[in-house]
């Protein structure tokens, strides 16, 4: 059952996190390398269609597209990334992801082309049996506007929503088969959120152009021809207009052969755009993510993938039909003929009265003239039988020869609408036959086109196998490399542990001795002070002169060495 969708369910909102592709510094740095790059192969192209050959500049057309591609497909995978709220993943797998999703555009873009191919040949029959007389004025009546308007739907779907949201659907992740089920799930379901979200953020980014290159282009323009007058010489202004007038804007290539320094004008130039561009188309690839992002977000992925299914077994359902009914209506056909050949009659051969009047075209009709001979022949023997045994005159015998002459006419007329009657026939019958190598044509094309979709499928899924089994190795590689320098850190560390170990025991060694000095000096000085404590106690114990300071005793009163009188 059709889900029902409510403009107030619309979370416009949302498009307000399409300014954060603005602060994601590595799909800003890839997008401008992919339009820096871009413009240098478009520009090495030209040069050698110029200096080489002409088939060179077709390869380097093909090349830029391919860069431009897989460029950008790399910054809406990373843009994808950080929409999702997931961490984004480094340049290189960005980058190598985004190249191996061209397979996936182009096998799509051969789908749609193929689909463009079967509508045309089906329009091109039914103006084909317009052909017919009076009938077909009526079919084209009909079938003209629905025609038109069948073709201007699919437009309206491959520009709104099929070319906006197929490529979101396979940055995520998807393959192929999902992608286009999803897609479709959302056209069937999402529509009006989709196409309304879509004009706002058109809205947005004309808006964000509008105030960018209002004054970007003007300046651009003053300024260049401002430097190059200046820097560069009369060549240089003539390049610039001769490129301008040829209709292809400033060529770098044409500023380049004029002389002078103006290449770097034009090769700055052109960094500031490929700036600015890829700014403004990152807003686009957030904003279109994100979009997709919340069309998808209450679908069935199953459901969406049964749509696909349901849809290729309606066509492969429909050709099986036609196939049948083509082969029904041969079948019928040569039965009919069948019945034909067997109920005609033998041809009678004609009286020497009738006139010869037989064409090579009414020799291939033997049932209709040998009727018309056989009437004759009748007509004639009965006007003989009339009266057998009478003699005639010359006007009767002139009576009889035009009647049979007026039968033969009438006879011959009759075989003549036999005749074309059976021409209608047969062409009608090669309109049916032809109409059916249409159809099993039609149906031997849409096999083929579900055998090659299902090889692509199957190389994608081949693919997608040897990705998974290189991602397995280089993860196998990575945990070896992982594993070495883990036991390399620890040896490193054990190293450092047993350098600090030492360092510590050689610190301790330095500071016992230290403490050994130390306790040395004090045992010094505490002796040193004994010694004297003890010679003041000494000198305490035996008195001495306090002139001379000699020795004396007790009792005596003068001083034996200078005279000195003690008490």
């Amino acid at each position: 059952m059709k889900e029902v969708q409510s403009l107030g369910d619309i979370r416009f909102g949302t498009l307000a996190r399409a300014a954060e592709g603005l602060t994601q510094w590595r799909p800003l740095l890839l997008a401008f390398l992919t339009l820096l790059l871009t413009g240098v192969v478009i520009t090495l192209g030209q040069w050698l269609a110029l200096n080489v050959a002409g088939i060179l500049a077709l390869v380097m057309m093909l090349l830029a597209f391919v860069v431009l591609m897989g460029g950008f497909s790399g910054v809406g995978i990373m843009l994808m990334d950080k929409a999702k709220e997931q961490p984004v993943r480094s340049f290189a797998a960005a980058a190598s992801a985004g190249l191996l999703c061209l397979p996936k555009f182009l096998l799509i873009g051969l789908a749609m082309m193929a689909a463009f191919i079967v509508y045309m040949l089906l329009a091109s029959v039914i103006y084909f049996i317009g052909k017919i007389p009076f009938i077909g004025g009526l079919i084209a009546f009909i079938a003209h506007p629905v025609l038109v308007l069948v073709f201007a739907a699919a437009l309206v779907a491959l520009i709104w929503v099929i070319g906006p949201l197929m490529a979101p659907a396979l940055w995520s992740g998807m393959p192929v088969k999902a992608a286009m089920g999803n897609v479709i799930a959302i056209a069937r379901k999402r529509l009006i959120e989709v196409v309304l979200m879509e004009v706002v953020l058109y809205i947005i980014l004309s808006l964000i152009g509008v105030m960018l290159f209002a004054g970007l282009v003007p300046a651009s323009f003053s300024l260049t021809a401002l430097g190059a007058s200046i820097m560069g010489d009369s060549n240089a202004m003539m390049a610039m207009a001769a490129s301008g007038m040829g209709g292809r804007g400033v060529s770098p290539l044409g500023m380049l052969y004029a002389g002078g320094n103006t290449w770097g004008l034009m090769a700055g130039l052109g960094v500031l755009y490929c700036v600015v561009g890829a700014l403004v188309t990152q807003v686009g690839i957030m904003g279109m993510n994100l979009i997709y992002l919340q069309a998808r977000g209450n679908l069935d992925h199953s459901e969406a993938e049964d749509v696909l299914d349901d849809f290729m077994g309606d066509v492969r359902k429909k050709a099986t039909e036609a196939k049948e009914r083509a082969r029904q209506a041969a079948q019928d056909l040569s039965a009919k003929r069948t019945v034909d050949d067997s109920a005609a009659p033998p041809p009678v051969a004609s009286s020497a009265a009738e006139p010869a009047s037989y064409n090579s075209a009414e020799a291939h009709q033997p049932t209709v003239y040998g009727a018309a001979a056989a009437a004759a022949a009748g007509i004639a023997a009965s006007n003989a039988g009339a009266s057998p045994a009478a003699p005639m005159d010359a006007a009767q015998g002139e009576s009889m020869a035009r009647e049979q002459a007026m039968a033969a006419e009438r006879a011959r007329v009759a075989a003549e609408a036999e005749a074309a009657r059976l021409r209608a026939a047969a062409e009608a019958e090669a309109v049916a036959r032809a109409r059916a190598e249409e159809q099993a044509a039609a149906q031997r094309a849409a096999e083929q086109q579900v055998q090659a979709q299902a090889a692509a499928e199957q190389a994608h899924l081949r693919e997608q196998a040897e990705a998974a089994e290189r991602a397995a190795r280089e993860q196998a590689l990575a945990a070896e490399q992982a594993a070495r320098e883990r036991a390399e850190a620890q040896a490193a560390a054990q190293r450092l542990r047993e350098q600090a170990e030492a360092e510590a025991r050689q610190q301790e060694q330095v500071r016992l001795q230290a403490e050994r000095e130390i306790a040395e000096r004090e045992a010094a000085r505490l002796k040193a002070q004994a010694e004297a404590e003890e010679k003041a106690r000494q000198a305490a114990v035996s008195p001495s002169c306090p002139n001379c300071h000699a020795h004396v005793s007790a009792d005596d009163v003068f001083c034996g060495e200078c005279g000195h009188k003690l008490k």
